[in-house]
């Protein structure tokens, strides 16, 4: 491994990122916020000025080609949301009164589109610094890296080795012949679908300053609002609007690009986005006839009077609720820790599954569910059918044995990491509803959980130990859990 490559990678993409802080130090000027621009610009001088000696002291030679290889691809993109997630930390601890392992905590939240939150007074935050939060959501959504690829055409020769480091997902296959051109593909269409919902929510009522901050966090299925309340104070109309574009962004973006030259059938055709759809409307169907005919009284975040659901209520209330929580987005209008226990049941099932792979949601994602139990399936009929050579497919394709390993192990570690995780919380003494959820939400880059997690509140409360420990998690679950894993193991780094 050519370290020298990776520190001069690393160098240049911090100072990408450190140069996005030029954004809100604009919206800080447009508001009049000048000492908050006059700090956004100190940590702007901070990330650039490490940013570029990292790169200008380990810059390869003029006679030689970058070109990265796959564990160099690896180490980038570990190192990195590490590096960005301590960039993007700056601006919170020099302007509010929080901890550094708070601001880390924000910070990691922001990138990894977890949406949790130490701040319990949004709307008391300058407007810089709203702007900032939903812009690492965005960033992060769809991957810093891709992002990097689809800006910086010199990183191609190694691009593939990145993305496939990040790229969410069973498969990452490319949909162009060249990496660069994948990535500017699929930002182009996240660029498009963001302008788009800005648009609805502007001409809906929302200012041009909430609903570029919700559109940014909607696609990114992140779940940061500039609301205390969510999107509960806001109208239906635009709760369905959002509602809309979470299931849109929980949809591999690759079915979205085939979608343009395919029709329909782009996403009629394959079967995770089938199981997706399906799977969704299900959870709303249960949820709402439950809150329906159990006269469950409608619990709003804005603490409005409890009144009994109506059918459009309880429609609306379980959709946002179940496509929230499956798209990992985290955003909320009822505090469902007052619902019937078995719809909070049905929730956490919610949380836990994810999304589509290849979509900017967390989680352990829809194709990996479908697999596990086809492989349960075909695993059963062995045994009752010894002599039977039957293949699992997906999409009429036959999935090879590698792939199959590669859920079985991501699907083990996932919960053995969440029962760590969980110890490690009830060692700081919380209480176990809030441990269990505090860490599958982290490490599924949900946001909202249960207990003292729940929509109702935030991680303030926690120690500073216990908000690193999270910090960690959600890089370690939008990175899939094994990039880590890599990077924590000493044979990894030989040369």
């Amino acid at each position: 491994m050519q370290i020298r490559n990776v520190l001069f990678v690393l160098g240049f993409l911090a100072t990408c990122i450190a140069l996005c802080l030029i954004l809100p130090i604009g919206i800080s000027l447009l508001y009049q916020e000048y000492d908050i621009a006059l700090k956004l610009a100190l940590c702007l001088g901070i990330a650039i000025a490490s940013g570029v000696v990292c790169s200008y002291i380990f810059r390869p030679s003029e006679k030689v080609q970058l070109k990265l290889t796959t564990r160099e691809g690896v180490a980038v993109v570990g190192l990195f949301w590490f590096f960005a997630t301590f960039i993007s930390a700056l601006p919170y601890y020099f302007i509010t009164d929080v901890s550094f392992a708070s601001a880390i905590f924000e910070a990691a939240s922001g990138l990894s589109t977890t949406g949790a939150s130490v701040y319990s007074d949004i709307e008391s935050l300058p407007y810089g610094l709203l702007f900032w939060r939903s812009l690492t959501q965005w960033m992060g959504g769809l991957g810093i890296i891709v992002f990097s690829l689809a800006l910086l055409p010199f990183l191609g020769a190694g691009g593939m080795q990145l993305y496939r480091a990040e790229a969410s997902g069973v498969t990452k296959n490319k949909i162009a012949p060249r990496m660069v051109d994948t990535a500017r593909s699929l930002w182009g269409i996240y660029i498009v679908l963001t302008l788009l919902l800005w648009l609805l929510l502007t001409l809906q009522g929302m200012t041009s300053f909430d609903a570029i901050n919700h559109a940014f966090t909607t696609l990114a299925t992140g779940g940061f609002s500039t609301k205390n309340t969510s999107l509960a104070g806001f109208s239906p109309l635009i709760q369905w609007t959002i509602i809309l574009f979470m299931f849109l962004a929980g949809i591999n973006f690759s079915l979205h690009f085939l979608f343009l030259h395919q029709g329909p059938k782009a996403y009629t055709q394959n079967e995770e986005c089938i199981y997706y759809t399906l799977f969704i409307c299900t959870g709303i169907f249960a949820i709402a006839t439950y809150l329906y005919f159990d006269s469950t009284q409608a619990q709003s975040l804005i603490g409005e009077t409890a009144v009994p659901y109506s059918i459009e209520r309880a429609l609306r209330d379980a959709s946002m609720q179940v496509v929230s929580l499956i798209t990992t987005t985290g955003f909320a209008t009822a505090d469902y820790l007052y619902w019937p226990l078995i719809t909070q049941g049905i929730l956490l099932l919610y949380l836990v599954t994810g999304a589509c792979a290849g979509s900017t949601a967390g989680g352990i994602k829809m194709m990996r569910i479908v697999l596990s139990f086809k492989l349960i399936g075909n695993e059963i009929n062995r045994l009752s059918h010894p002599h039977v050579v039957e293949r699992i497919k997906m999409n009429g394709t036959s999935i090879n044995s590698d792939v199959l390993k590669g859920v079985s192990t991501f699907v083990i570690l996932y919960f053995f990491s969440n029962i760590l995780g969980t110890l490690t919380l009830l060692a700081c003494d919380y209480d176990l509803v809030t441990s269990i959820t505090a860490v599958l939400t982290c490490i599924s880059n949900v946001g909202p959980g249960f207990g003292n997690v729940g929509p109702a509140f935030n991680f303030g409360f926690m120690n500073d130990f216990a908000l690193s420990v999270l910090s960690v998690l959600m890089i370690f679950g939008r990175l899939e859990l094994l990039t880590i894993l890599l990077l924590l193991t000493p044979k990894f780094w030989r040369i």
